[in-house]
């Protein structure tokens, strides 16, 4: 990192910008992984206005860049400048994938991201230690009330065909309307068997 001789006034204005931006939210979302996460523009958006009233500026200086094949690294080295003339920069690097033109603007756009979070730090509630974001469990469908009355069955009979096999005739034999009813109470009950069995006989 360099800087200029004085950084007083150009850190007290980062701070400054620190303490009002404070957590951004994140609208970026992924839908492969099914995980959201702070966008480039989220924190721009945010950040921007706070940086324009503390007569900040940031931009890129000296991009370094490395490539094999269709991955892209950029090492950017940034310029933090302040009104007052005082400067330093900082550096970050980001990787890009693409077959086709848009490797070097994902290295970029990332670089320019974690720039904007290392200097001001921002909470986003993103952590770039994780290498793969824990995608979330997809919901069990709900099983339809006959659904449930039949698994009853299926594990009260505990093997025997003949029980079973009457049990679930019981079962599609009473009108749809009951149905929910039944599902509920078969939960509540000690002895199922007895209960399918009770079911059976007023069918």
């Amino acid at each position: 990192m360099t800087q200029s001789p004085e950084v007083g006034e150009l850190v007290a204005a980062i701070a400054a910008v620190t303490g009002a931006v404070g957590y951004v939210q994140k609208t970026g979302r992924n839908t492969h992984h099914r995980y959201t996460y702070a966008s480039d523009e989220d924190l721009a958006r945010a950040i921007g206005p706070e940086l324009a009233a503390h007569g900040l500026a940031i931009m890129p200086h000296r991009i370094d860049t490395t490539r094999d094949d269709d991955r892209v690294t950029l090492i950017v080295t940034w310029r933090i400048a302040h009104s007052s003339g005082q400067w330093m920069t900082i550096a970050t690097a980001g990787e890009g994938c693409d077959k086709q033109d848009k490797a070097a603007y994902k290295c970029l756009t990332g670089c320019r991201k974690y720039a904007l979070r290392l200097v001001f730090c921002i909470a986003t509630g993103d952590d770039a230690e994780v290498d793969t974001p824990t995608p979330s469990a997809p919901s069990k469908p709900k099983q339809s009330p006959r659904a449930v009355l039949i698994d009853a069955a299926k594990a009260a009979a505990a093997g025997d065909a003949q029980k079973f096999t009457g049990w679930v005739a019981a079962i599609n034999a009473q009108p749809d309307r009951l149905l929910p009813t039944l599902a509920q109470r078969i939960g509540k009950v000690d002895d199922v068997g007895a209960a399918l069995d009770k079911l059976k006989v007023t069918k």
